[in-house]
Order: C-alpha cells, then sequence, then structure tokens
C-alpha cells in the first residue's frame, strides 16, 4: 500500500515539474493540434447538449403544471354544465378524451423525450475522463523522453549507460501508453462529434411529431365541443327560465300617466279647537301658494281661446269647488280677500276650507305656459322647415293646449310629440321646445310642462 502510494506520489511530482518546465521554456512539449480541434468540439458539444437539457426539463415542468391546470379547468366545466342540458354525457367524455390526451403528450416530453437525452448526455463523462487521462499520459511521456535525451547526451558511456538504458526503457513505455489512447480518442471524439446530428434530428423529430399528433387529435375534440355547445346554444328558448308579466308593475304605470286624475284631497281636521301652531303653519303655507301664483305670467288669451281653455279644465273641477275662479287675471282679487282674513284665530265653516284647499290643489296640477315674445312671433307666421330636423325625443301631452299663435303646436291629452332641434333662425324662448304631431304631422312651438318625456 505505500509502495502504491510512493509511486503516485513520484508520478504527480515529476509531472509537475515536467509542466513547469515546460511553462518556462526549459522544456519541449508535445503539440498535437488534430487532438485540441476534437477536445474543443467536445467542449461546444458538451455545451448545447447541457443547455439543451436544462431548457427541455424546464419545458417538461412547465407542460405537467399546464396540464393539471386543464385538467382542474375541464373538470370545473363538466360542472357547471348542468344535468338537465342537452348531452352532458357526451360533453363529459369529450373533455375525459382531452385529458387522456394531455397525459399522453406530456408523458412523451418527460419520459421519453427527457430519457434519449440523458442516454446521449451519459457519453460525455467517459470521453471528459479519457481526455483527461490523455493529458497525463502526455505529460509522462514528454518527461520520459526530455529525461532520455538530457541522459544520452550527458552520458560519456552512450548507450550502454545504465541510467540511459533505464530513461530509454521509461520512455518507451511512455510513448506507448500515450500512443494508445491518443488514437483511441482520435477516433471516438470525431465519431462522437459527428452523432449530433442523429441526435437532434431523432430528438426533435420526436418532440414535434408528439407536439403535432396531440395537436391535431386536441383540434378534432375541441371542434366536437364546439359544435356540441352550438346545440346547447339552439335550444336556448327551451331551457331559458319562464319570465311571466307582473300586471302590478303596468298597472301603476298607467296610473302614474294619466293626466285626468285628480288628486284626493284630505279634508281639514273637524276640531276647532287646533293649536296656535297648527293654524300659523297652515296659513303660512298658503301665503307661499298664493305668492307663487301671483309671479307666474300667463299667456295671452283671446275671448274664445279661454272659452275653449274653460271648457276643457271644467270636467276635472269637484262640484264642491265650483266656486274656483278659472280666469288667472281674478288672481288679485282673490289675494286680497285671502289677505283680509289672515287672523289664525278666527273661525271660518268647512266648505270655505275644502274649497281654499281644492283651488290649490287644481292650480298644482294644471302647469302653466311660460311667457313669450308675443310681437316676434306675431312677425313670423310660421316656423322654419322642419323636414330636415333631427329627432331628439318624443313627448307625451299630459295637459290639453291650445295654441296662442300661428306658429304654436294645438294638442291633448295623451298625443305623442316628437321633439325637434332648433336653430338660430327659430328665436326659441325658453321653456318653449319645437316639435311635430305624430297623429297629424302637425308642427308648432309649444310649452315644455305641458308635456312629459317618454
Amino acid at each position: 500500500m505505500s509502495d502504491l502510494f510512493g509511486r503516485q506520489f513520484k508520478k504527480k511530482r515529476t509531472r509537475v515539474k515536467e509542466k513547469l518546465l515546460e511553462g518556462l521554456g526549459k522544456a519541449k512539449a508535445t503539440q498535437d493540434d488534430v487532438f485540441d480541434q476534437h477536445a474543443a468540439n467536445l467542449a461546444k458539444q458538451t455545451k448545447a447538449c447541457e443547455r439543451l437539457y436544462r431548457d427541455l426539463k424546464a419545458y417538461g415542468v412547465s407542460m405537467k403544471a399546464m396540464v393539471a391546470a386543464q385538467k382542474t379547468l375541464r373538470e370545473t366545466i363538466r360542472d357547471l354544465y348542468e344535468p338537465d342540458w342537452p348531452e352532458r354525457e357526451h360533453l363529459c367524455a369529450l373533455t375525459q378524451s382531452l385529458d387522456l390526451q394531455w397525459d399522453e403528450f406530456e408523458k412523451k416530453i418527460n419520459e421519453q423525450l427527457m430519457g434519449s437525452v440523458s442516454a446521449y448526455m451519459a457519453q460525455l463523462p467517459p470521453l471528459k475522463e479519457k481526455v483527461a487521462k490523455r493529458g497525463r499520459k502526455l505529460v509522462d511521456y514528454d518527461g520520459a523522453r526530455n529525461t532520455y535525451n538530457a541522459l544520452k547526451a550527458s552520458s560519456k558511456k552512450g548507450e550502454d549507460d545504465p541510467k540511459v538504458v533505464k530513461a530509454a526503457s521509461d520512455y518507451d513505455l511512455a510513448k506507448a501508453l500515450y500512443a494508445d489512447i491518443n488514437n483511441e480518442l482520435l477516433d471516438a471524439l470525431p465519431a462522437f462529434y459527428d452523432s449530433r446530428i442523429t441526435f437532434i434530428v431523432d430528438t426533435l423529430q420526436t418532440l414535434f411529431n408528439a407536439d403535432s399528433s396531440n395537436h391535431l387529435e386536441c383540434a378534432k375534440y375541441n371542434k366536437m365541443l364546439v359544435t356540441h355547445l352550438d346545440s346547447l346554444g339552439n335550444s336556448f328558448d327551451s331551457l331559458r327560465v319562464p319570465r311571466p308579466e307582473s300586471t302590478s308593475s303596468s298597472q301603476l304605470d298607467d296610473k302614474s300617466c294619466s293626466p285626468t286624475s285628480t288628486p284626493q284631497l284630505t279634508p281639514l281636521p273637524e276640531d276647532k279647537s287646533a293649536t296656535y301652531d297648527t293654524v300659523t303653519t297652515s296659513q303660512k303655507e298658503n301665503d307661499v301658494v298664493e305668492e307663487n301664483l301671483e309671479n307666474r305670467v300667463y299667456p295671452v288669451l283671446n275671448a274664445e281661446d279661454l272659452k275653449s281653455a274653460s271648457d276643457e279644465i271644467s270636467p276635472k273641477v269637484n262640484p264642491n269647488e265650483s266656486k274656483v275662479s278659472l280666469n288667472p287675471f281674478d288672481e288679485d282679487d282673490e289675494t286680497e280677500e285671502k289677505k283680509d282674513s289672515t287672523n289664525p284665530f278666527e273661525e271660518s265653516d268647512d266648505d270655505g276650507d275644502n274649497l281654499g284647499d281644492g283651488e290649490e290643489e287644481e292650480k298644482k296640477e294644471m302647469p302653466v305656459a311660460k311667457a313669450r315674445n308675443v310681437e316676434k312671433t306675431q312677425d313670423k307666421e310660421t316656423v322654419g322647415d322642419c323636414r330636415n330636423r333631427k329627432v331628439l325625443y318624443k313627448v307625451r301631452a299630459a295637459h290639453h293646449y291650445s295654441a296662442q299663435s300661428s306658429d304654436e303646436l294645438t294638442f291633448d291629452v295623451g298625443d305623442i310629440i316628437n321633439v325637434l332641434e332648433s336653430r338660430e333662425e327659430d328665436e326659441q324662448d325658453d321653456g318653449w321646445l319645437l316639435g311635430v304631431k305624430e297623429s297629424n304631422g302637425a308642427h308648432g312651438m309649444f310649452p315644455a310642462n305641458f308635456t312629459k318625456q317618454i
């Protein structure tokens, strides 16, 4: 054991010494350019194989994660597809076939393909070891040759000197060992480097064939799924939830849109011993209503129009409220009469109270058109051509209105009017709109507060 250790130590020392002498230029080193090129090709091939193995392994790991995610998604799809929908079993079978197809593809990548790459890369370590061994044998060969030449040159006896004979024997042995391993590598390294072509072809063909066949099968299953889902979409009418019409909502809309509905009057309490605060609050509210009525501006009405307006409004008035004046110009007299009795402690009969409430509710329900510049409208007989006007929206007449001039529009309750865009030459007043009746095509200006937008 000690002899073996001693020989190994002696060899290492000799090799270090020889390399040092070669580095200093005191010893001649053997140069083999052909082998150096083969060694460089081996290093390049090793680097390429390691990169391919690393990236292919990352691809396989990602593929495995993607297949797991696809399985989860298809399981969710199977759960979402309700049992009463058409051909649920067919859809489940298609998604399960997709799961099997992707499992097979993932197995080819991670097992078959990675196995072939690993087997090819397993040839690299022995070749690297032989290249390193060839380097050691080359140092031994150079050392034995340099020693033999030095002893032969310094010996006086020449070839008969025992030291020269022993150096020649060591030189022959080192030369034989180096020649054997060098010749072996000169055959193995080029062959292995050329095998990279067949290796790349086989590896990539396996990858692309597996990928192509997988996508073809998956495309077939996906098309079948699309066709199946089309049939589900065509069954929408039979599967949709029934929607019965609600009568309460339509009745509510009819009541809210009815312009003839009379607001219910709340009678005043019969107890005449009400508190001072209640009477004062009621009197203040009446004063505010009267002030608002005084500030309103009424359209100019002639005798015939006033009569027609009175005929339209009179059916809506309660018989108990027949004392209410429909002439807006009598407002001052009514205001003066109301202002004469401002004492909250003064007693009044129930009929008078109900009459005041009815008059207030009637005035609140009937809108008043804003004043227009009559002189300006009288100068213009009609509004400009409305045929090229853009319809903005539609309104429904909530109250009857009679035209006060030639460019205004007359309409009844429930008439549909198309509101048109206005232009500068129309000189449209605030609170007035330009429109066309759908019933007869008549067009003109009309007050906006007599209508309700649809």
